[in-house]
C-alpha cells in the first residue's frame, strides 16, 4: 500500500489549496452505489461524470444538495461559474456537491443513518462545501441543525454546457438537506469562490417561480434543482418551519425516481429509465423492491454495453463466439489481412487444399450416413478442434469426434439461458440424465429448440451420434459414458448457483474448470490409454495436487491441461459470459481491481484506460482517457498469471 491509499484508508482532512477544477475531478473520490443508494465502491469524479459511449449514463453517487433559508423563508440561490467542467453558468440551490471517499471526517453514511434521518457524514461533506464554494466558515453553521428530508435520484446529460455530443453529466441519489437562519439572509457573510460561484441571490417563493418560468435574467438552471423546486419546494415553503423541525416531509425511506427528458442524449446516448423503475417499484410488494432494483441495476449495465456493441457492430447471430450477437467480437479489415501474405496462403491452403498443407481427414473420407453426419457437424461446431481431431490416427479418431460432440451437445444444454427459463428442475434433470437417457438410446425424442445455430441441429440429430457411439469399442464407451455422467452432474450442480457476479473464489472457479474441462482431459487420457496409443504412465498425478483427483492425484496432469484450457475460453469469455448472466471470473480475483462491486465494471471505457478509437473521437476521447485506469488490464493479468502456473506441469515421476 502506497502513502495516497495508507491516507485514505484512514482518512484524509480535505484542502482545495493549491487546487484547481481539474485537480478536484482527479483526486476527489465519489461514494459510488446501487439503486437501492448501498455503497458498492468509489471512483474518482472524472469516471463518475463521464458520458460516453460503454457508460451513456456515467457512474450512479451520492450527492447532497443544500437549501438554505434565512428567518424569513427567502432561499440562497447560487450560479455555477463559468470555469465549472459541468453544468457551468447554471443557477441551482445553495450548494450541491458530493460526500467523498476518504474523508476525515468520515463522510460516508451507512444505510441506518440515512433510515434514522441523521446521514451525519453527508452534512459534515455539506458544511466542507459551504465553506469552500460560498466562504460560510464552518462555525457559522452547525452540522446538527441541517434537516435531512428524503433523496432524489435522477441523470442528466450536460447538453447546455457541452451541447448535443456532451461526454459529461450527472446520475446521483441526491440527499436534500434544509438549514434555516434565525436571522437574514442580508446578515450572512459570503465569500464565493470564483472558481465555484460567480454569483449569489436570496428569493422569495414568488420570485423564484417567476425567475424559472420567465428564463430572462436567469435563464439556465440545473436538472436537479429543476426537480427539487417542481416537487418538493412548494410543500415545504407552506410550512417551512415544520420541515426544518422534522415534523413534515421527513421521507427518509424512499428515493424518488425522476427523468429528466430535455437532458437526454449526450456523446453517449443516455435514455430514460427511472420514471418507469419509480413505477416498477411502486408496484412492488416492500419484499419484492430489492429484487426490482437489482434487476433494473443488471438491465442498465447491459444497455450500457450494449451502447458499444451498437458502434462496434454485434458478431453474427448464428455464432457463438460473441454470445449469438449480443456483443461485439473482434474483426480485421480486408486490407490488414492482405498485408500477410504468409498466412493468407497458409490459410486458403487450410481451407481449399488442405493436403497440401499436409492436414488428412482420417475421419470423413469415404464416411456415410451417421459418421458424415458426425464429421460434418464436427466441423461445423468446432471453433479450432475439427482439424486437429481430424489428423488422429484412424483407430481412435471417430471415438474422439463422437467424445467431442457428446460433450458439446452437453455444453449447449447448459448454456442455454433461455430454453429451461423457468423450468430449472427440467434443465438439471436432463443435464444428469444425458448419459442414460441420451447417450444410451439413439432413439430418445429430440431436444427441439435447445440452443443456437449448428448446436441446435446438433441436439435435434442426436440420435445420429448415439448410433456410431453404439460401434465403438468398450473401452471407449465406458470413458464416453463415465466423463458424461460425471460433467453432467457437475453442471446440474450449477444451473442454479447466482453466478452473475462470477464465482465465489478460486476454489470454487478451478472446481467449475474441473467439471467442464478437467474432466475432458480425463476422458482423452482414458480414450487414448484404453485403445494403445498411450502408457498408463499418462494417467498419473502430476506435479499439481487437485482435490478432485483423491489423494493419490490420479490424472492430476490431465486436470491441469483441462484447467489450462478452460481458463484460456473464460478469460477470452469474459464480455458474453456477463452479458449471458454465467459469469465465471472469481470473484475474490476480479473485485480486488474493480471500483464497484459489479463485475461488469471492466466494461467501462473509464477501466480500459479510455481507449474505445471505434466509439470515441476528439474532446470525448480527450475526456474518456482523462482519470482513467488499466485496472481491467491488472485484473485479467492476475487471471492469465494464474493460468499460465499450469502449463509447466508435468509427471511427477520422471
Amino acid at each position: 500500500m502506497d502513502g495516497d491509499e495508507e491516507r485514505k484508508e484512514e482518512g484524509e482532512v480535505w484542502s482545495p489549496e493549491g487546487k484547481s477544477q481539474d485537480d478536484f475531478m482527479l483526486k476527489d473520490e465519489c461514494i459510488v452505489l446501487d439503486y437501492g443508494d448501498n455503497v458498492i465502491g468509489h471512483d474518482n469524479k472524472y469516471n463518475c461524470h463521464k458520458f460516453t459511449v460503454g457508460m451513456p449514463k456515467g457512474i450512479l453517487h451520492r450527492a447532497f444538495s443544500v437549501m438554505l433559508f434565512d428567518v424569513d423563508g427567502k432561499l440562497l440561490l447560487q450560479q455555477r461559474a463559468g470555469v465549472k467542467i459541468t453544468f457551468a453558468d447554471v443557477w441551482t440551490n445553495t450548494c450541491c456537491s458530493h460526500p467523498l471517499h476518504g474523508m476525515s471526517p468520515k463522510e460516508v453514511d451507512d444505510p441506518g443513518a440515512t433510515l434514522g434521518g441523521d446521514p451525519a457524514g453527508v452534512k459534515v461533506a455539506a458544511v466542507r462545501k459551504l465553506d469552500h464554494e460560498l466562504g460560510i466558515a464552518p462555525g457559522v453553521l452547525d452540522p446538527k441543525k441541517f434537516t435531512f428530508t428524503t433523496r432524489v435520484h435522477y441523470f442528466a446529460a450536460d447538453l447546455k454546457t457541452h451541447g448535443p455530443d456532451a461526454p459529461w453529466g450527472e446520475h446521483e441519489i441526491d440527499y436534500l438537506l434544509i438549514y434555516k437562519l434565525d436571522y437574514p439572509g442580508s446578515e450572512l457573510q459570503l465569500a464565493p469562490h470564483p472558481h465555484e460561484v460567480s454569483a449569489t441571490k436570496w428569493v422569495t417563493q414568488e420570485e423564484l417561480f417567476r425567475e424559472m418560468e420567465a428564463k430572462d435574467s436567469m435563464p439556465l438552471w440545473s436538472p436537479w434543482f429543476e426537480i427539487i423546486a417542481k416537487k418538493f419546494l412548494k410543500t415545504w415553503w407552506e410550512d417551512l418551519d415544520g420541515v426544518v423541525a422534522g415534523e413534515r416531509c421527513a421521507d427518509y425511506g424512499s428515493i424518488h425516481r425522476f427523468d429528466c427528458p430535455d437532458w437526454m442524449g449526450g456523446q453517449g446516448k443516455c435514455e430514460p429509465f427511472l420514471d418507469e423503475l419509480q413505477r416498477r417499484v411502486a408496484a412492488s410488494t416492500p419484499e419484492a423492491v430489492e429484487g426490482v432494483l437489482a434487476d433494473a441495476f443488471r438491465e442498465q449495465m447491459l444497455k450500457d454495453v450494449a451502447s458499444t456493441t451498437a458502434v462496434f457492430g454485434a458478431s453474427g447471430a448464428e455464432m457463438k463466439q460473441g454470445a449469438y450477437g449480443k456483443v461485439p467480437t473482434h474483426k480485421t479489415s480486408k486490407l490488414k489481412q492482405l498485408l500477410r501474405p504468409f498466412e493468407v496462403t497458409s490459410a486458403l491452403k487450410l481451407k481449399f487444399l488442405p493436403s497440401l498443407a499436409g492436414l488428412k481427414d482420417n475421419l470423413g473420407a469415404g464416411a456415410s450416413g451417421d459418421v458424415k453426419f458426425c464429421n460434418d457437424m464436427l466441423c461445423k461446431v468446432s471453433r479450432s478442434f475439427a482439424a486437429v481431431i481430424q489428423q488422429l490416427p484412424a483407430g481412435c479418431c471417430i471415438d474422439i469426434c463422437v467424445f467431442y460432440l457428446v460433450l458439446r451437445a452437453l455444453d449447449t444444454v447448459e448454456d442455454d439461458m433461455t430454453y429451461y427459463k423457468g423450468r430449472l428442475d427440467v434443465k438439471q434433470a436432463e443435464l444428469r440424465s444425458f448419459h442414460e437417457a441420451r447417450l444410451m438410446n439413439p432413439d430418445a425424442p429430440p431436444i427441439m429448440g435447445c440452443g443456437e445455430g449448428d448446436e441446435r441441429v446438433l441436439l435435434e440429430q442426436f440420435g445420429a451420434v448415439a448410433r456410431v457411439f453404439a460401434t465403438l469399442p468398450k473401452e471407449s464407451r465406458d470413458v464416453i459414458k463415465d466423463i458424461t455422467d460425471k460433467m453432467g452432474g457437475g453442471m446440474a450442480d450449477y444451473v442454479t448457483a447466482d453466478l452473475v457476479q462470477g464465482t465465489k473464489d478460486e476454489d470454487a472457479y478451478n472446481l467449475y474448470c474441473h467439471n467442464v474441462a478437467g474432466l475432458v482431459g480425463e476422458g482423452l487420457t482414458g480414450i487414448f490409454v484404453g485403445r494403445g496409443y498411450e502408457s498408463e504412465e499418462l494417467a498419473e498425478g502430476g506435479l499439481l495436487k487437485w482435490p478432485f483427483c483423491g489423494e493419490d492425484n490420479k490424472l492430476g496432469l490431465a486436470n491441469s491441461m483441462g484447467l489450462f484450457l478452460q481458463k484460456t475460453n473464460i478469460i477470452r469469455d469474459y464480455l458474453e459470459d456477463y452479458v449471458d448472466g454465467r459469469a465465471f471470473w472469481p470473484k475474490t480475483v476480479w473485485s480486488k481491481h474493480a471500483t464497484t462491486g459489479d463485475l461488469g465494471d471492466f466494461t467501462r471505457p473509464c477501466a480500459r484506460l479510455g481507449v474505445d478509437k471505434a466509439c470515441l473521437s476528439g474532446y470525448a476521447a480527450e475526456v474518456a482517457k482523462k482519470g482513467a485506469s488499466d485496472r481491467a488490464l491488472a485484473c485479467l493479468d492476475e487471471l492469465i498469471a494464474d493460468a499460465l502456473e499450469l502449463v509447466p506441469d508435468r509427471a511427477a515421476k520422471g
